[in-house]
């Protein structure tokens, strides 16, 4: 016994094509060529033309006349063009910029917030050595002082001003 080929999706809109009588003179002879070839090709359309005479056995269903104007008045309204605000692409797509911008400035805003935040909390080493400028400028006079004794005696002396004067040598 030969291989059993399976059918493509092709062939079986062919098929059903060819039960409805749908397919020009060379489609209907090829499906034509391929039911002389094919086993399977043979069951497929002994069990679609079962499914049709089942169809054909079932009842018609009568519809409304309401349910075929809502239906057609339906697809027309699909067919039209959206004449609403914000329908067409420019509109959609001006929309997506003003929120896309609208969401960066909100970014920038919080940003913004953050840094001087954490530039007013947080200390900073630099600015503490700039706010004790005077004392780093002198510290090897002060290194060379020793004690704090020292330094009260020069005060009772009053000669701790006159120590730091500059002088025009």
């Amino acid at each position: 016994m030969g291989k059993i080929i399976r059918l493509s999706a092709e062939q079986r809109e062919n098929l059903i094509a060819y039960l409805d009588g749908e397919l020009e003179e060379p489609g209907a002879q090829e499906v034509e060529q391929v039911l002389a070839e094919s086993v399977v090709a043979r069951h497929e359309i002994d069990m679609l033309s079962r499914t049709w005479d089942l169809l054909n056995v079932l009842p018609g269903v009568k519809v409304s006349d309401e349910f075929s104007r809502k239906t057609l008045s339906s697809i027309r309204a699909a067919e039209q063009p959206k004449t609403r605000i914000g329908g067409d692409a420019l509109s959609r797509n001006l929309r997506r910029g003003f929120v896309l911008a609208a969401w960066a400035a909100l970014v920038a805003a919080f940003g913004f917030v953050g840094y001087q935040g954490l530039h007013s909390w947080v200390p900073n080493e630099a600015s503490q050595l700039f706010e004790e400028y005077d004392v780093i400028a002198n510290l090897d006079d002060y290194q060379e002082i020793g004690d704090i004794e020292f330094l009260r005696t020069l005060k009772e002396k009053h000669t701790l001003a006159e120590h730091h004067e500059p002088s025009d040598k």
